[in-house]
């Protein structure tokens, strides 16, 4: 855990101001190619590097499956991907949800018969809470899980996209059943994480925080499940509830 915050010197004021060390999460910006094309540029933190780049290639979908990886190579800042097929992406296909950018494509409607009960629900979000370990030091990273077939696994990241990221790789590397899993996690529900999960079939999300309109538009068009405000022994259900067994 020692790359993943950095103590600083800061003056702390409550009744007196007063110096003392403070732990803060370590962000960096860092280059992605793909075949030696660049993506993009991306402020993350830099561990679970593999876990980001294999989550962001199958959730922008610039691969299918983990097989199509032939070679990561992280230097520096530059993180370069090698993929066995020739790969080629259009500058001018691109569309922007809340500041981060996608390819422009048809958003798949996700038929899964999946259900998660209210008493899981309340009980992912606290195991999520309970190993957020960066940001229970720091407060400053954003959390993610992926939960399904005995599988509990968290990535945390200063980028609430990346956190997202993370942990859709970790469940590729866990071969995990995308269809049937669910993901918990911090921060708002805005259209640019929405459809990561639609485009890798996770059919539920849950986050403490709220949806925005258009989060709950593609969360429709997608067949996704999108559960917020998760507090107090409730929740809110926006969009397809027929998977909440309550």
């Amino acid at each position: 855990m020692e790359r993943m915050f950095k103590k600083v010197k800061i003056l702390k004021v409550d009744q007196e101001a007063h110096h003392q060390d403070d732990l803060v999460a370590l962000d960096t910006k860092m280059k992605l190619f793909i075949n030696e094309q660049k993506v993009g540029e991306f402020y993350l933190s830099p561990h679970d590097l593999k876990e980001f780049v294999l989550g962001y290639l199958l959730d922008e979908r610039h691969i299918k499956s983990l097989e199509e990886v032939k070679e990561i190579m992280i230097e520096s800042s530059d993180i370069k991907v090698f993929l066995k097929e020739e790969h080629q992406l259009d500058p001018g296909n691109l569309c922007c949800y809340d500041g981060w950018f996608h390819q422009e494509q048809l958003i798949p409607r996700i038929e899964s018969d999946y259900k998660v009960d209210r008493e899981e629900i309340f009980l992912s979000f606290d195991m999520l809470l309970e190993n957020a370990r960066v940001w229970s030091k720091t407060g400053g990273t954003h959390v993610a899980a992926i939960a399904g077939q005995g599988h509990f696994i968290v990535r945390e990241d200063v980028s609430r996209h990346v956190a997202i990221d993370k942990v859709i790789g970790a469940g590729l590397m866990s071969h995990i059943d995308f269809s049937n899993s669910f993901i918990v996690c911090s921060g708002r529900i805005p259209p640019d994480r929405v459809v990561k999960l639609a485009n890798v079939g996770i059919p539920i999300m849950i986050t403490k925080a709220a949806p925005t309109v258009e989060g709950i538009r593609i969360g429709k068009k997608a067949g996704i499940t999108l559960i917020g405000f998760l507090r107090d022994g409730r929740f809110n259900i926006y969009t397809n509830p027929h998977r909440v067994i309550v």
